[in-house]
């Protein structure tokens, strides 16, 4: 799309670049002889000292070049393979090309899986400007770690980068592109060192062939199925359309390959496969979103919250609206608003903004009268106190308490504070069985579990990234109870060969009474996770790790006690545990991988029989 409003096009079956007027209905054309496969164009809308406004850059798989055109068609130079070391080994089939305004050219080469290819105004070879990461699952890295490259050709796991299908560079000389792939960011805004400013956006296709950006930076996706995604400048989900259809119906496509927008708003698109253009007009719905971006760019924040009612008006479940007007509402220091909608959008980060301000706010309202409420708490405290220990008021309640913690169970429960503070001595009886129990070892554990529950999905909301109805319970408490369990277990096997002198039952308990500091670090950081903010993410972390850290110690420290060991044995036994532990974890999920590929075997083979028989 060039500043007039007209379509340039890649015309691949006839090897021509072709000018449509939309307004005026005419077309216009022209080639070189040199052209043959032309598959994407860049319109630069700027002059400078390396480019003029109107031309027009044409990259060409087939003929392995890339031309660059005057706005009136002339050709002006092409640029063929770059004449570089680097690039001697490597194929040059350009497929989808962008200009900045420095005329350094950023190449699309098909499948290439190094990168976007960087060339300078002379079409020498720059380097690459970004590249695609391969993103394995643990399973994949599991496969990858023990099976043969055969075994990892029949699974479909591809080691190779995805390649990026389309680049395109805004007014602002901003370069943005596309990537087709599962687990890869299909969609990337670069910075001048071409990382990502977008890596946390979500992106619902896998297959996506161009990108486009109108002037407000609004951001355009086409998925070869015939979806059309929109984003906002922040890389926010607006709304999406359309859908694959192999009948020549409007609205749909058959293969979407390329997609522009021009000054108004107005899409145009390009099924490669139906050979046709279709356009579409922008609804109140995305009008009113538009404006309501502007108005924020522009500072006007009150007015842009007016607009993002009325987009709530159309669409009461649209996040992206709530989202707009918390941004709006912060802008305006409405902190308890614009919280509200960001907890109702998911917004966690801008969220901790608005609550930090709120907590600041009420801070410097009661920090005072808070502290004078402490004070007076210890003085009554120690008043109490000092009352107590002259007329001993207080004996019935110490009575009660100690009726209380003096039932067997209870008690067995608290000795884990004594484990806690004195671990050497508590293990020692604990294995004499002179406290503790095996009851109170499982309340223990089972209060564990509750504790490490609660830290997973019980936080606030600001650290609380999965809701409790998404999380499988039925795979968190097996996991938790095998993991306790394989490691008491394999403890005791490592330890019955290496002359240890604990029972499967001392290990047991030696393991779930070395579990308190775990549960009060699960405990206090979901506490403070209500009234903390982003900030203070390190404080949560250190308090979670001190008690994870104090009971692991603990665990080291039973097995030393229970097993009678020395500090290098005590060592020498863990690792052999731990070492055994991971082994039998990789058996049981190469049980489970063998399984299923018989079980898919096996279905494959009744298929097949079945074929035949009734072939």
């Amino acid at each position: 799309m060039n500043n007039e409003g007209k379509l340039v096009i890649a015309d691949a079956g006839n090897a021509r670049i072709v000018i449509y007027d939309p307004i005026a209905n005419t077309i216009t054309s022209f080639t070189t002889p040199l052209m043959a496969n032309p598959t994407g164009v860049f319109v630069c809308r700027e002059s400078s000292a390396y480019v003029s406004e109107g031309d027009i850059y044409v990259a060409d798989s087939a003929a392995g070049r890339v031309f660059h055109f005057s706005a009136d068609g002339t050709l002006v130079e092409s640029f063929g393979k770059p004449n570089s070391i680097m690039y001697e080994t490597l194929a040059f089939e350009p497929e989808k090309v962008a200009v900045d305004k420095a005329g350094i050219m950023y190449v699309v080469s098909k499948g290439s899986s190094d990168g976007v290819v960087q060339l300078s105004n002379t079409g020498e070879f720059l380097g690459f400007f970004s590249s695609n990461k391969v993103n394995l699952t643990l399973r994949q890295q599991f496969q990858q770690f023990i099976y043969t490259q055969e075994q990892l050709d029949n699974l479909n796991i591809n080691l190779t980068p995805p390649v990026f299908t389309s680049v395109f560079i805004d007014d602002g000389g901003i370069v943005y592109s596309s990537s087709s792939g599962l687990r890869v960011e299909n969609i990337k805004k670069h910075t001048t060192q071409g990382t990502n400013m977008l890596a946390e956006m979500y992106i619902s296709s896998a297959k996506l062939v161009d990108v486009a950006v109108d002037d407000p930076g609004i951001m355009y996706t086409a998925d070869q199925s015939g979806w059309i995604d929109v984003y906002t400048n922040d890389g926010e989900f607006i709304y999406t359309f359309g859908s694959y259809l192999d009948v020549g119906i409007a609205g749909l496509f058959k293969s979407l390959a390329a997609i522009a927008v021009d000054a108004a708003g107005q899409i145009w698109t390009l099924d490669s496969e139906n050979s046709y253009l279709q356009s579409f007009v922008p609804t109140e719905y995305a009008s009113t979103i538009y404006q309501a971006i502007a108005l924020y760019d522009e500072t006007r924040y009150e007015e842009a919250v007016e607009l993002w009612k009325a987009v709530l008006r159309l669409n009461q479940m649209s996040m992206l609206a709530h989202n707009g007007i918390a941004k709006n509402y912060l802008q305006l220091e409405e902190y308890a608003l614009a919280a509200e909608h960001f907890e109702i959008a998911g917004n966690r980060e801008l969220y901790s903004e608005a609550f930090w301000e709120l907590r600041n706010i009420w801070l410097q309202a009661n920090l005072l009268p808070s502290l004078g409420i402490i004070l007076l708490g210890f003085i009554a405290f120690a008043v109490l106190g000092y009352a107590d220990r002259k007329t001993h008021f207080l004996a019935p309640v110490r009575a009660v308490t100690t009726k209380i913690t003096s039932n067997k169970l209870i008690a067995d429960v608290l000795y884990a504070k004594t484990v806690a503070k004195k671990p050497a001595d508590a293990f020692y009886y604990l294995k004499k069985k002179l406290h503790g129990s095996y009851a109170g070892a499982i309340a223990i554990l089972g209060l564990t579990f509750g504790a490490y529950l609660l830290f997973i999905a019980g936080k606030g909301f600001i650290f609380q990234s999965t809701d409790l109805k998404d999380m499988d319970l039925g795979s968190i408490i097996l996991g938790f109870l095998a993991l306790v369990g394989l490691f008491v277990l394999c403890s005791y096997l490592v330890t019955s060969i290496q002359d240890g002198e604990g029972t499967l039952g001392e290990i047991f308990k030696g393991v779930a009474y070395s579990m308190l500091p775990f549960i009060l670090g699960c405990v206090t950081s979901t506490l403070i996770s209500y009234v903390a903010t982003t900030n203070e993410l390190f404080l949560l972390n250190v308090i979670f790790g001190v008690g994870l850290a104090w009971s692991l110690l603990l665990v080291f420290i039973s097995i030393s006690e229970i097993q009678n060991y020395t500090l290098g044995e005590t060592i020498k036994s863990i690792l052999i545990t731990i070492l055994f532990l991971v082994v039998i974890l990789l058996v049981f999920a190469f049980v489970q991988m063998t399984i299923k590929q018989l079980f898919t075997f096996l279905i494959e083979l009744v298929k097949e029989a079945f074929r035949h028989v009734l072939g």
